[in-house]
């Protein structure tokens, strides 16, 4: 292997390395097999059809399998990339046909040679960005020199004035992040350059973690690097940096709506940090506090996922909420450590692309190794009387995009594809505002293999590299993440199916075994059970996230029972009213429900109400609505979750039969695919109840699901009793509350009975034994009420405390016979005449759907919001 002067390979017959021994494809003719495209260059092939020496033992691993067993393991990466949730964000639509995100079977391998030097030229890129970054918040020598025209820097809104002089700005850039391509010639060139974030490495992380799942043996033989040194070494690096032997790093996100969430999210937990938002944090003190039960912990290093300008309302965008308000005076303080530092984002610019290379001689002394196509920056004269005199061979862009998800860059503006209207429009823009747009040179990209399904196809591509920083240099990740791009029209990073490939490095050295990035037990100075400090936004998504598991495990055995009665008696009338006011125990908890109790419908209607609940939308209590705030609140909860809980949640939101309506299922397939469905979610309830940790994550989880259960039995039980036909439907009604409250087999063992009032109310209601009563539901919140962090109040019991202690109380005062009204159990009496004149079951049961949704209200104000009055002295 031999390099050019921009660092491309050029092909020799022998590398002289492990692979090209194994490569038996080296030297063969292999045109019929695949082809690169005629005068551009391609990653694997040359145009001789000879296989390049470094992909040698992957084409001759991959060749032997059959078209097969390729498009059954192309199938199995992106199921992987499905479970994992690298497809959808939170928001995404799961009955889109096209999957946003997937994975090409296909890597992009590079040699050592070449490896070497792009390592040194992205290393030498990062410091030269780092320079330029330091000398913009500092003295500004490259303004007043004349190397980077004043206007260029003050017209880019990310260039942040309240940080100019401070001593962290001037050394800012910790994360780095380059986007490459290759010309049809070979030559690397550069694409964007991004120092505002991380810029997207999670997602090069979890495609390497699914490739590596679903087909481990080929980069096993390709010997390529592995990913987790690099992540040993960022962590040592950041703990140095922080000055303290066992930091409190957190992840600063915009939040679950931002694109590159997941990116966050996914980083955040294979590093073992914390994942925070602007809301979790408060500035005090001269320092950063997350807010958690426990009251305020200090955060000691922030790793920042956000726009810089939106990171301080008081000094910076004052509709920036995604950090904490007087941030920027804590780090100008030094009681901050962020990372990278605000305002870092300048060095983004694609405007400097044309002044880097003298730049690079005067700051470092060194020739600058990596280019862009020829570039122009449209608010120099010249440059910009240029542009215009070609513009047909011009793509025209803003200066500044800042797109950190990887594939999301803006398409340009091509100057011959425009009509007269549209491009005198386009000369007016430029000509009024080119001081913030940038013209480029149109170039085609150089071609990588890509599998399609049936047979590999050269794409053009290009990728996202990926260096942090150690000392005085940085160190580059040995892998990346490599996209097929659209068409020439695009100067960012633009790949418009998102269709992405891992980027193996083969190593000259056999790879050796690595250990996991976590550290060892004995560099530990202590024992921890009490676990990293909660946040109080997560404990309010999982308190939620525990509701709506619960509430959707209510719809289906609801809905459940409701078919498979019908199906079993052949819908008798008795039943249908049954099914329908229990249906409308539901449906009716929805503002403004249509109510169905009105005539009789027929099986037909009763049906209809089962897919109104299952498949209706914008219904509070309907299984589509809980879907949706169960994956969203998984999701957000991602970091504090185990991957076989979160792999449950998730099937729900990839599995289309939950989210297209069918046009005609036999009432015993929907009954079919509730079952299943309730396995899924008592696979959930396992996990939570076995793995989890009881800390208060666990209890606030808990909470929701009990709260959930104990309010909706008790609007079946009041809707079923207290509706007209009790005296007739008695017995069928107490038989349908037993089934779908799982508690059948438990009344048969106690009672040989049919099921009758008192014995039901004392099961279902009183008995504190049965883990689906709500005596048991109540008990168990008072235990981890009993539990929560909370300031003393002089001795005096919480509003909480004193709040379930009624409901508790009132229920182990009762009696099943009491509130049944039958003084003697021998006497026969109609029900609906005891109902009547007794009204003590239906106080208790409204009293518990009346005070269950007022402790939700002061558990948030207390716990999740803190909005709660405090008492002061006077």
């Amino acid at each position: 292997m031999q390099l050019n002067q921009a660092g491309s390979p050029t092909n020799v017959k022998s590398s002289g390395g492990e692979a090209n021994q194994q490569g038996e494809a080296v030297g063969q003719d292999l045109s019929s097999f695949y082809q690169p495209l005629p005068g551009v260059h391609d990653e694997m092939m040359d145009a001789s059809g000879t296989v390049m020496p470094h992909w040698a033992a992957w084409f001759h691993a991959f060749s032997h399998w059959t078209t097969q067993e390729q498009s059954d393991n192309s199938e199995q990466l992106n199921s992987k990339v499905r479970e994992t949730g690298i497809a959808y964000d939170l928001f995404a639509d799961p009955n889109a046909d096209e999957q946003p995100w997937s994975i090409d079977l296909t890597p992009l391998i590079i040699a050592p040679e070449e490896w070497q030097w792009l390592q040194t030229a992205i290393s030498q890129r990062a410091r030269l960005m780092n320079a330029i970054n330091s000398d913009l918040y500092g003295p500004r020598k490259l303004i007043e020199g004349g190397f980077i025209p004043a206007s260029l820097i003050f017209s880019d809104p990310t260039y942040l004035r309240p940080m100019q002089g401070n001593r962290g700005a001037m050394d800012g850039i910790q994360f780095f992040a380059t986007d490459l391509a290759k010309a049809p010639d070979g030559n690397w060139r550069v694409l964007d350059n991004h120092a505002e974030t991380p810029a997207g490495i999670g997602f090069a992380v979890a495609n390497r973690i699914a490739v590596t799942h679903c087909a481990g043996n080929l980069f096993r033989e390709t010997n390529a690097m592995r990913l987790a040194p690099h992540f040993q070494r960022m962590q040592s690096t950041l703990v140095n940096r922080s000055g303290m032997e066992d930091p409190q790093i957190a992840i600063l996100t915009p939040g679950p709506e931002h694109p590159d969430y997941f990116s966050h999210a996914y980083l955040a937990r294979y590093l073992g940090y914390l994942l925070v938002e602007g809301g979790d944090l408060v500035c005090q003190n001269n320092q950063v506090c997350l807010k958690t039960l426990a009251g305020l912990k200090p955060i000691d290093m922030i790793i920042r996922s956000i726009e810089g300008a939106r990171a301080d309302p008081l000094e910076l965008r004052p509709d920036g909420f995604d950090g904490a308000t007087s941030l920027v005076r804590t780090v100008r303080n030094k009681g901050a450590k962020v990372i990278n530092q605000l305002g870092t984002a300048i060095v983004e610019n694609r405007g400097l692309g044309p002044y880097l290379p003298r730049i690079c001689q005067y700051l470092l002394g060194e020739e600058l190794m990596l280019k862009e196509a020829p570039r122009w920056w449209l608010g120099d004269p010249a440059s910009q009387a240029h542009v215009l005199a070609h513009l047909d061979q011009m793509l025209i862009s803003d200066a500044h995009e800042g797109s950190g998800r990887p594939g999301e860059a803006r398409p340009a503006i091509d100057g011959a594809s425009l009509d007269d209207q549209a491009r005198k429009a386009l000369i007016d823009k430029i000509q009024l505002h080119g001081r913030t747009m940038v013209a480029e040179q149109k170039m085609a990209f150089a071609t990588t293999p890509s599998w399609t399904g049936s047979r590999l196809e050269p794409k053009p591509f290009a990728v996202r590299f990926f260096a942090s920083r150690k000392t005085q240099s940085f160190e580059v990740m040995p892998g990346g993440l490599s996209m097929s791009v659209g068409d020439t029209q695009a100067i960012g990073l633009h790949s418009p199916r998102g269709l992405t490939r891992d980027v193996w490095i083969q190593s000259e050295t056999k790879v050796a075994p690595v250990d996991s990035i976590w550290a060892s037990l004995e560099a530990s100075t202590a024992y921890s059970r009490a676990g990293r400090s909660l946040p109080s936004r997560i404990a309010d998504n999982l308190f939620w996230l525990g509701r709506n598991v619960e509430r959707t495990e209510w719809q289906f055995r609801l809905c459940r029972q409701a078919l498979a009665r019908l199906e079993e008696d052949s819908g008798p009338e008795e039943d249908q009213r049954t099914v329908r006011a229990a249906l409308n125990s539901l449906i009716l908890r929805a503002p403004k429900a249509q109510i169905f109790d009105a005539g009789f419908g027929g099986m037909n209607d009763l049906e209809r109400l089962v897919r109104t609940i299952l498949y209706g939308k914008d219904r509070a209590h309907g299984f589509q609505e809980s879907l949706y705030h169960m994956h969203r609140l998984a999701g957000l909860t991602r970091d504090r979750m185990s991957s076989d809980a979160w792999h449950i949640l998730n099937d729900f939101f990839t599995d289309r039969r939950w989210h297209k309506e069918p046009g005609f299922i036999h009432a015993g397939q929907v009954v079919d695919m509730l079952d299943r469905g309730l396995v899924s979610l008592a696979a959930f309830s396992g996990v939570a109840m076995e793995n989890m940790t009881r800390n208060f994550g666990w209890r606030f989880l808990d909470i929701g699901r009990r709260i959930e259960r104990a309010e909706n039995l008790a609007t079946l039980f009041s809707r079923l009793v207290f509706a007209p036909g009790m005296t007739t439907d008695a017995a069928r009604r107490m038989m349908f509350i037993l089934e779908v409250a799982d508690s059948f087999i438990t009344y048969r063992s106690r009672y040989r009975i049919m099921p009758a009032l008192p014995a039901v109310i004392d099961l279902l209601l009183l008995d504190e034994t049965n883990p689906r009563s709500i005596a048991f539901q109540i008990a168990a919140l008072s235990d981890h009420i009993d539990s929560l962090p909370m300031e003393p109040e002089q001795g005096l019991r919480s509003e909480e405390n004193r709040l379930i202690l009624e409901l508790r109380s009132e229920l182990q005062l009762a009696e099943g016979h009491v509130l049944a009204h039958i003084p003697n159990m021998e006497e026969a009496k109609p029900l609906e005449d005891i109902i009547a004149e007794q009204s003590d079951l239906e106080k208790l049961l409204s009293n518990q759907t009346t005070k269950l949704p007022q402790l939700t209200d002061i558990l948030t104000k207390r716990y999740f919001t803190h909005t709660e009055e405090k008492p002061h002295r006077i």
